[in-house]
């Protein structure tokens, strides 16, 4: 069994915090989502997966244009 040092439990609870704040309408649900987003990519470098790395990269892009687009 691989040890992921928990980056995966720590990712995947990021994402679902992320998730619920932005359906409450807050803006630091992005943010939340962005950290989950680099658990996730230290997730994929331990596994050795680049379609977690290339999809997390992504991802992390565009809660970032989540966040800079919240108020347009």
């Amino acid at each position: 069994m691989l040890n992921y040092y928990g980056l995966d439990w720590i990712a995947m609870l990021l994402t679902f915090g992320s998730i619920y704040w932005i359906g409450e309408r807050r803006r630091m649900g992005f943010v939340l989502g962005m950290i989950g987003n680099l658990f996730w990519f230290a997730f994929g470098v331990f596994a050795d997966s680049p379609a977690t790395l290339v999809a997390n990269l992504i991802i992390f892009l565009l809660n970032l244009r989540g966040y800079l687009k919240w108020g347009d």
